[in-house]
């Protein structure tokens, strides 16, 4: 099995070799362009993050946490048990909003968008419970 993968390694050294013979160099002639890149970003690349983000429904949900916390650790304190449980209300209404909102993301096959067939109301309740 080794030497089975030698020979095809020396075998595309070869045709590399006589390849790069052909043309005279191993760069690109002055007169060849490289072709354009696709217009589609890969789908594999890292997306850029939009900005920092001060606050967000998580940070806010553990802030009313906290306050909660401390106005039920503290009876002087007691509205802040309150306005804990307030916020994190708040917090929990924001990320089903956010979720609602956010628009299905397209799904994406070697650069280019598929197509993804129509599915049941049965099925995108579970794809919708899955996020």
């Amino acid at each position: 099995m080794k030497n089975r993968y030698e020979q095809e390694i020396e075998q595309l050294l070869s045709e590399l070799e006589a390849e790069s013979d052909g043309k005279g160099g191993l760069g690109p002639a002055p007169g060849d362009r490289p072709p354009p890149l696709d217009d589609q970003p890969s789908p594999f690349a890292p997306k850029p993050k939009p900005g920092l983000q001060l606050i967000s429904p998580a940070k806010l949900a553990l802030a009313g946490i906290v306050l909660a916390l401390l106005g039920l650790l503290l009876p002087v304190l007691s509205y802040l048990a309150i306005a804990g449980l307030v916020i994190m209300v708040a917090a929990v209404a924001w990320m089903l909003v956010r979720r609602i909102a956010a628009p299905p993301a397209a799904a994406y096959w070697r650069g280019r968008p598929v197509e993804m067939e129509p599915q049941g109301k049965w099925q995108r309740f579970r794809r919708w419970l899955a996020r």
